[in-house]
This record gives structure tokens, sequence and C-alpha cells, in this order.
């Protein structure tokens, strides 16, 4: 069995869900360019782009309704 840590395995699986089905994106603070906290969205950025990966203001109110409208 392999050995990982808790943020490898998020980001390996958000990775491979990104792969597998292109419907799926990612909203955050910080999530692109800086790869989030602790760097668990390192990569994806890179790897899926502006349109999948995408960096919110400090502003839960604005990215609920963004994922709401998603919904």
């Amino acid at each position: 069995m392999r050995t990982t840590t808790f943020i490898q395995a998020i980001n390996e699986a958000l990775k491979e869900e990104m792969r597998r089905d292109e419907s799926v994106f990612l909203i955050g603070e910080d999530v692109g360019r800086y790869g989030g906290l602790f760097r668990v969205t390192r990569n994806l950025f890179e790897e899926f782009g502006e349109d999948r990966v995408i960096d919110t203001p400090i502003s839960e109110q604005g990215f609920m309704g963004m994922a709401t409208g998603a919904a």
C-alpha cells in the first residue's frame, strides 16, 4: 500500500475528477496561481486553466452565489 499525505490525496483526487469530468471546476480563495492553503490545489491552475480553477476575492457571499448559480 502506498503512503501519502492527506494534502497529496486531496490534490490527486481533485486532479482525477477534473480529468474525468470536464464539468468539474474549483472556486475559492487563492486556489489558482497560489495553489491554495497548504498547496492543496498545487498545479491545478496550470493543468486546467483559469476557466476551471477560479480564484475568488475574500467574499463568501460572492462565491456562494457562484456555486449556487452553477448548481
